[in-house]
């Protein structure tokens, strides 16, 4: 270990002292031999201490002498933390070549992340720390992590044609138009980077040059809720929407989901913030319900429609269209942060800027 520590810093050091290249080179001498199983030269030993510890020994002696004395453990410690930190960075990498962020299970703490809402569903394998849990199967798990990691990596490298990628239910901004590509786009109606990233799309008119239709995805929390209290409720009533025709359209060239789904992205409060930060985090249900009944009605929904859209919402149709959805997001995009927008080929897990559309 005393000579791999050597090899590390003197490397590091070589890079800008010419002075330590010559030492650095007997360090990597020393561990080849070492790997070869034959003994380092004993003078190496006492020629680095003396480089390393020389100046310190008229000064500090008792420093000397512990760090003399504990030289080789020294040394120990320091090349585990070395490894320890390669595979750490390693794996970091890995996750940001296959996810697009460095740390999967909080998307948003990683800064290489871009704007995006986190998913962390337990029905989604990523490489996790280097060590979770403290179980005594961590080594078994990181390996399967990383092998599930590693698998997905090609990928990320992959053409993605959003309309692989579609409901079977789903619903165009505007009205499907075969001379268009498709657009994809994953969305939790919750999350404020999908409402970012769908200002960003409406301000370049994106939604006019591609055939654009979005999965609705409530970010699940682990512990049979939702990341954003109401976003499943809202899910809920755009599925329900897509099965009833308005009485007396509105807007005739966009679709009445796309509309409710625009009013929850870009409506705001008295305040003038919002609106949607309101829905996530002072609304109960109820509230909720009544600000959509009231959205529904400028749509042209008549009060009638509205108490059928309230029972589809909680129908087993609309729960099996959101399962279908979910299975798609999970388990065929494997995205562990939204939103994510797809088309020409390209994939993107995170808000896009105007000039990106």
């Amino acid at each position: 270990m005393f000579c791999i520590a050597s090899f590390i810093i003197l490397g590091i050091l070589g890079i800008f002292s010419a002075s330590y290249r010559k030492l650095a080179g007997k360090a990597w001498q020393c561990v080849l031999k070492r790997i070869t199983f034959k003994p380092c030269d004993v003078n190496f030993g006492e020629e680095l201490k003396g480089k390393v510890l020389g100046k310190i020994i008229l000064t500090h002696p008792r420093l000397y002498r512990f760090l003399s004395r504990w030289f080789d453990a020294l040394a120990l410690i320091f090349v585990i933390l070395t490894i320890w930190s390669v595979l750490v960075a390693a794996i970091a990498l890995l996750n940001l070549a296959v996810y697009d962020t460095c740390n999967p299970q909080n998307a948003e703490s990683c800064s290489l992340s871009g704007e995006a809402c986190s998913i962390a569903s337990a029905n989604i394998t990523f490489v996790d720390s280097l060590f979770t849990n403290q179980e005594l199967t961590w080594i078994g798990q990181e390996f399967t992590s990383i092998t599930t990691a590693l698998t997905l990596l090609p990928s990320r490298f992959q053409h993605w044609e959003a309309s692989n990628y579609i409901a079977s239910n789903a619903t165009y901004y505007h009205p499907f138009d075969a001379k268009k590509t498709t657009a994809l786009v994953i969305i939790d109606p919750g999350c404020p980077s999908c409402a970012n990233d769908f200002r960003n799309i409406q301000q370049v008119g994106f939604e006019n040059n591609y055939n654009l239709t979005y999965l609705a995805y409530p970010i699940p929390n682990g512990k049979g809720g939702y990341k954003f209290a109401n976003s499943h409720l809202m899910a809920s009533y755009l599925e329900a929407v897509k099965m009833v025709a308005p009485a007396h359209a509105t807007a005739a060239n966009i679709a009445p989901d796309w509309q409710l789904l625009e009013k929850i992205f870009t409506a705001t409060n008295s305040d003038g913030k919002p609106l949607q930060s309101d829905i996530d985090y002072v609304f109960d249900s109820a509230r909720t319900k009544e600000w959509m009944h009231t959205q529904l009605a400028d749509i042209g929904y008549t009060s009638e429609q509205v108490a059928v859209i309230d029972t589809l919402a909680t129908s087993d149709q609309v729960r099996v269209k959101l399962s279908e959805q979910k299975n798609i997001v999970e388990n065929k995009v494997h995205t562990v942060k939204i939103p994510t927008i797809m088309f020409d080929g390209r994939r993107y897990d995170r808000v896009l800027q105007p000039t990106q559309l």
